[in-house]
């Protein structure tokens, strides 16, 4: 029998079927087929739908993810130019904010996308979702630099004008350092925050995300690394000024190092000199000299056992020697405890500078005369400050004490005229302070803890980067440091006519991130045979420790970074060990004594591992810093 299919009476509307066998069975068959039929359309609707769907995605995901990537890559370069900005310059705030705008606006248009639900998908898939992740968090860390961090800079650039800071009358006037501390503390964490993120980063399996993930991450510590020192500093000039409390005094203690004896840090301390301080009001006292201070029968303060060990006892005896140790944290302690024991008094810090710094300063506040006596006037400028004070005395004032009395006077001669100085440029003074702390002519140490702790892991706080100092400069991902460093070994001033230098070649790194160094010493007497002859007995010194005439006799130190070795060393032609190989507050330290004839030059060459985990590319050379 037939079936048929019946319009209702209208001709629209749902099938009647009528079956005029009443066959149940093909009425059964027949709404199966139908249902399949139904339901294999509607699949297809959705398959077509999702593959729709999956097909524009993708297109907006290549087209947002290639927008992101020109984005991050403006952002970048901007990045490179906030890192090279000078503060002290003319409308620094004004350009700051132009560059800082600028970023803002790369980095808003890439979160815009990256935040986006497409891309916190894309970021769960299997494959490249790690890839993605990166991409999202290293544009999550630029905005919120750029968004939180900069302005808050930016304003706090503009509160210190740095063309409106005075030195005048023994004042020192900081106008906005107090409205900018705060803000710049708050700027500090953001970016710190954000370099933690970024370092974070793992799980990167393209090549290409790989070579510009590190980059980035290496920008990002020399960001967080500005943005810390920027803050401390703000945080540490109202305090140490006597801002914060201005009827109290504070009391420095001033060595002025001598380079022409070289130490660790620079040179002996030559001369030595208090300054006071209260509410930004600075009175510079006269110096003494080292002759007249004297020394210690024993250590004056309990010395370490590795200190002992390297230096001797004569680091915590004679003041001269305060700075045997590379570690000025140290020198500041010990220099406090031997001026307190002689004089009396409470100090409250300890400022080195040597004649380098000076130079620099007096070549912005202008020169400085010393009359040493005896018909010897000097007049000290920027070009001549160094060699004068370092060498050209010798030759001028053959009395050893008129000697130490004119280091004494130029030292306190010079810092009169710094305080003095209300023509003189402010941006280029503060340029020239800066540039000495980075070089090492200027450390500052305090007594008091909060202070320090803002100094620690700072180029002008000098302190030795270990495991338990927590990094360089104060950043998340901190720096490996090796150390090259000198202290002469015959109480001569012969150290002027050393000429050296340090190369250090990064030959190979390895995925635990430990890198391998091969570093180059070098040290010359620049002295001819025949120069030896005219020189002052004081220049040539006691020749201790069996030094011979017109030898320049010296120890040097290599400093391996903190959970790094040292697995190869070969000293001079025959490549001889160290004489010593020791730990230095948790540092490996070897030790080798040189003794310099006339025109003789002479290498060492070692091989340096720095620690696993460290990030590639950060690791730099600390060393004595430089007379000439």
């Amino acid at each position: 029998m037939a079936i048929e299919e019946l319009r209702n009476e209208s001709g629209h509307g749902p099938t009647v079927i009528r079956n005029d066998d009443h066959s149940g069975l093909e009425v059964k068959r027949y709404l199966r087929r139908r249902v399949r039929r139904v339901i294999r359309d509607t699949l297809l609707v959705i398959i077509a739908v999702v593959l729709s769907a999956i097909i524009v995605i993708s297109a907006y995901f290549a087209i947002s993810a290639a927008f992101v990537a020109h984005e991050v890559k403006a952002a970048a370069a901007t990045v490179t130019s906030l890192q090279g900005a000078d503060i002290t310059a003319d409308d620094a705030s004004g350009k700051l904010k132009t560059t800082s705008d600028e970023l803002r606006k790369h980095a808003d248009a890439a979160y815009i996308h990256t935040s986006n639900p497409i891309w916190a998908m894309a970021g769960k898939l299997p494959g490249y979702g790690g890839d993605v992740e990166a991409i999202r968090t290293s544009v999550d860390a630029l905005h919120q630099v750029a968004d939180d961090a900069l302005p808050l800079i930016v304003d706090a650039v503009s509160d210190v004008d740095v063309s409106r800071i005075t030195i005048a009358d023994g004042s020192v006037s900081v106008p906005g350092i107090r409205q900018a501390a705060p803000k710049l503390a708050k700027a500090n964490g953001i970016i710190a925050d954000a370099n933690a993120k970024l370092q974070s980063i793992d799980g990167v399996t393209l090549g290409a995300l790989q070579r510009q993930l590190k980059p980035a991450q290496e920008k990002f510590v020399t960001l967080a690394e500005t943005s810390d020192t920027l803050s401390r500093g703000a945080q540490l000039l109202p305090s140490m000024l006597g801002l914060d409390d201005p009827n109290a005094t504070r009391t420095y203690l001033v060595l002025a190092q001598n380079n022409a004896e070289v130490r660790t840090t620079g040179g002996i301390a030559g001369a030595f000199g208090l300054v006071s301080v209260k509410g930004g009001k600075v009175e510079m006292h006269d110096f003494v000299s080292t002759s007249e201070f004297g020394s210690f029968d024993q250590p004056v303060v309990p010395l370490q056992s590795d200190e002992r060990d390297i230096f001797g006892d004569r680091l915590g005896e004679f003041m001269q020697d305060v700075n045997f140790t590379p570690d000025f944290s140290r020198t500041g302690q010990i220099a406090k405890a031997m001026w307190e024991a002689k004089r009396g008094g409470t100090i409250d810090g300890v400022i080195s500078m040597d004649p380098v710094f000076l130079q620099r300063v007096l070549s912005v506040v202008g020169p400085v005369t010393v009359d040493g006596g005896n018909g010897v006037s000097m007049t000290l400028d920027g070009s001549n400050t160094a060699q004068s004070l370092l060498n050209k005395v010798y030759f001028d004032l053959p009395n050893n004490a008129d000697q130490d009395k004119f280091f004494g006077l130029a030292a306190k001669a010079s810092f009169d005229r710094i305080l003095h100085s209300s023509s003189a440029n402010p941006s280029e003074l503060v340029r020239q302070v800066i540039s000495s702390a980075e070089d090492g002519h200027l450390y500052v140490w305090s007594a008091r803890e909060d202070e320090q702790k803002l100094l620690d892991g700072t180029l002008v706080g000098g302190t030795l980067v270990t495991k338990e100092s927590g990094g360089y400069m104060g950043a998340k991902a901190p720096r490996q440091v090796i150390g090259v460093y000198y202290n002469d070994a015959m109480a001569s001033k012969m150290d002027w006519y050393l000429d050296r230098s340090v190369e250090d070649k990064l030959v190979q790194t390895y995925p635990n991130g430990r890198e391998r160094h091969e570093i180059t010493i070098r040290m010359r007497n620049t002295l001819s045979a025949g120069d030896v002859e005219g020189l002052p007995d004081y220049i040539i010194g006691t020749l201790e420790n069996g030094a011979v005439k017109g030898n320049i006799q010296f120890v040097n130190y290599l400093y391996v970074p903190a959970g790094g070795s040292v697995p190869e060393y070969a000293a001079g032609p025959n490549g001889n060990k160290g004489d010593d190989y020791a730990i230095h507050d948790g540092l490996t330290v070897v030790a080798k004594q040189v003794s310099l004839a006339p025109g003789e030059s002479y290498e060492i060459k070692a091989t340096v591992y720095t620690a696993p985990e460290s990030m590639n590319g950060r690791t730099v050379v600390r060393q004595t810093p430089l007379a000439r």
